[in-house]
């Protein structure tokens, strides 16, 4: 019998647990005194609040525990299982009175049989189905439950998705036993445990040992489940991992002296939100996109970067997106207070979809807004906003403003969906955020009332990570949605380990985008191997190439009060709303983005929008195999012997849209 591990656990790891995707945002938290450097041209003429900025160079010292493994956890006492709703397809079809024909085509090829139907028609077969299927699962968990003893609250989500929580309802000796290893409610951090798959459960077991362990009665559970071969699939509900590094803040510098203002050169005045320039392509006059290496055109002359994702040739085509596209961030939500974002058209309604008010953070469940209310973990870390730093890289962040940075795709509609809160996200509000951004199940409140997502996502973008084989329950999240025509991004991972450990990036139907550095090689914490699709830029904040000062991370929006300064005299300010971030999570935005430009341009989507991607918009590698520094990475091979070179597996190329230009021709 394995031992008892609970949340308790959790936080002695807790510098090596992230709250919820897939970057390593602690690594650049800047401190320390900031290293002077040219700032931007035309950064006096804006506001400190549109320009001040977080992020220096990191020490090279600290690369090691970013890369070390971390636990995989799960939320205690919490499984899914899956309904056998594609079973349930046929019989609801032939009570409906459906024709033979199609009622045959249900059977020969499932819920892809559904695609015959008419909208309307085809929703109420999947929504009938779905209703009959779960309260058959319902019954069969209670049941089985039962027959080892142990309790709990079973719910029913869209999408025949089933959650067994052995927690709700269960005995005062199981409720005291979780009260006692539970994690000090003042370090405000949701429980966890630490999850073995290869831990089994005791052929013998007594019910004192399932109410002293509830690692073990979850163990347990899942594997009677299984075996009784009544459900599509039975798996514990994983809490899914940014990489956001967990450090203990370190003190921050103190202000240094302000230069005041020479004559002449008052501040301007901040952007009134909502206001829009006209929309034509070009260079983009954000005062802070000279410092965004990464949408420059892939080069080593002038105003190129050997790492460019070549952005700017596309705006200079004037192909800068449309509303029309939308991309749904399933993410920690967005700020919606930030300057760049607040007064953004190019952000709609979304959802939050935490069921655990502990992890949500915001006092209630799942509701209709998206703001992000925070991810710290623990007292000792800071929120990390990781959902607008990626949005604001697909698109959120008002381009040509005058204000902050640029976005990848000028025009766009940015969906936002909250799934990942305090110390991470659960698996059940990953799939209920992929189904309700494709537009195929609604969100229920807690209330009881339907949140249908009324602007159904073009692209999804998921920066996060789970180490572990695809869960069943996203597997069938994502193949509903790419058969709705969604085109699903997700990030590699940062582990500089095989992309195939880490979910999402092992699952089927999904673009898997690994991390290039400023240098145009793979990022040095980049996971790797075949199921990589693209590499993007990512970044890399223990760099800094271009000598200038500045680390070559991404720089996006994401607002902190650590590490500030004002580009244009260094001086320390006492907040800001600008970060350099490196990541895989930095890199599948620029894919998103991109595929938003060319679905724009094209008016693609689907599979003929991910192919297009491929066709026009790759600069390939030739051998399938991306560059990295030998120094820099593990148990990689040199290309040569003697070589200072080595090359690992990285997909079909790396992301140049100055390529997609030239393809479409002028």
């Amino acid at each position: 019998m394995s031992q008892r591990r609970w949340s308790l656990a959790a936080l002695v790891f807790a510098p090596l647990v992230a709250l919820a995707a897939c970057d390593q945002i602690g690594a650049m938290l800047g401190q320390g005194e900031q290293e002077a450097g040219p700032g931007p041209a035309g950064l006096a003429s804006v506001p400190l609040d549109a320009r001040a900025l977080a992020g220096s160079v990191q020490p090279q010292d600290q690369i090691a525990a970013l890369l070390a493994p971390e636990p995989v956890l799960i939320a205690p006492g919490e499984i899914l299982v899956g309904a056998r709703v594609e079973q349930e397809i046929v019989e609801t079809a032939q009570e409906m009175g459906l024709s033979a024909s199609l009622v045959q085509s249900l059977r020969t090829e499932g819920m892809g049989g559904l695609d015959k139907l008419p909208r309307a028609v085809m929703d109420q077969v999947r929504a009938r189905a779905e209703a009959e299927a779960s309260e058959t699962a319902t019954g069969a968990a209670r049941d089985v439950l039962g027959r080892l003893g142990v309790g709990g609250r079973i719910e029913v989500r869209p999408g025949g998705v089933v959650t067994v929580n052995l927690l709700e309802g269960a005995s005062p000796t199981a409720l005291a036993f979780a009260q006692q290893a539970g994690v000090d409610a003042a370090d405000d951090t949701p429980d966890a445990i630490q999850w073995n798959d290869a831990d089994r459960c005791p052929r013998i077991v007594t019910q004192g040992q399932l109410e002293g362990d509830i690692a073990l009665a979850t163990r347990c559970a899942i594997q009677r489940l299984q075996s009784s071969r009544q459900f599509e699939y039975v798996e514990p509900n994983y809490i899914a991992d940014t990489g956001f590094s967990r450090r203990p803040r370190q003190s921050e510098p103190q202000p240094e002296p302000q230069t005041p203002p020479q004559s002449g050169e008052e501040p301007a005045p901040t952007p009134i939100p909502g206001e829009q320039p006209a929309r034509v392509g070009g260079t983009p006059n954000d005062p802070l996109y000279a410092l965004q290496w990464h949408y420059r055109p892939r080069g080593a002359g002038e105003g190129m970067s050997p790492g460019g994702a070549g952005f700017v040739s596309y705006w200079e085509a004037d192909r800068i997106g449309s509303r029309d596209v939308r991309v749904a961030v399933i993410d920690t939500g967005i700020d919606l207070n930030h300057p760049d974002i607040g007064g953004s058209v190019n952000v709609t309604s979304g959802v939050d979809l935490i069921t655990n008010p502990e992890r949500g953070g915001d006092g209630d469940g799942v509701d209709g807004d998206a703001q992000d209310s925070g991810d710290r973990c623990g007292a000792a870390t800071e929120n990390s906003y990781h959902g607008t730093h990626v949005a604001g890289t697909v698109g959120a962040a008002a381009t040509n403003d005058r204000v902050g940075v640029a976005g990848g795709a000028w025009d766009v509609t940015i969906v936002p969906v909250r799934v990942l809160g305090r110390c991470g996200g659960e698996l059940a509000d990953i799939v209920s955020g992929i189904r309700w951004a494709a537009g195929i199940a609604p969100a229920v409140s807690a209330g009881g009332q339907q949140i249908v997502n009324p602007t159904q996502a073009d692209i999804i973008n998921m920066s996060l990570t789970i180490q572990a084989p695809c869960p069943a329950s996203m597997q069938a999240a994502i193949d509903a949605a790419v058969a709705r025509n969604v085109v699903v991004v997700v990030a590699a991972g940062n582990k500089a380990n095989q992309a195939a450990l880490y979910a999402p990036a092992n699952c089927n139907n999904v673009v898997v985008v690994a991390a290039e550095d400023a240098r145009g090689e793979l990022a040095f914490y980049s996971n790797f191997g075949p199921q990589v699709d693209i590499l993007a830029p990512g970044g890399d904040v223990f760099a800094d190439t271009d000598n200038d000062g500045r680390p070559d991370g991404v720089l996006s929006t994401r607002a902190t009060e650590t590490g500030c300064y004002d580009p244009l005299n260094q001086n320390t300010a006492s907040r800001c709303y600008y970060s350099y971030l490196q990541g895989t999570s930095m890199a599948a935005p620029h894919v998103s983005a991109a595929l938003a430009l060319i679905a724009a341009e094209t008016g693609l989507r689907g599979g003929a929008l991910e192919n297009a991607l491929f066709t026009r918009a790759v600069a390939p590698h030739g051998s399938g195999f991306g560059e990295i520094d030998c120094a820099r990475s593990r148990n990689a091979t040199p290309i040569a012997a003697g070589s200072t070179t080595c090359a690992r597996p990285s997909g079909r190329g790396a992301l140049d849209l100055t390529r997609a230009v030239a393809a479409s021709g002028p």
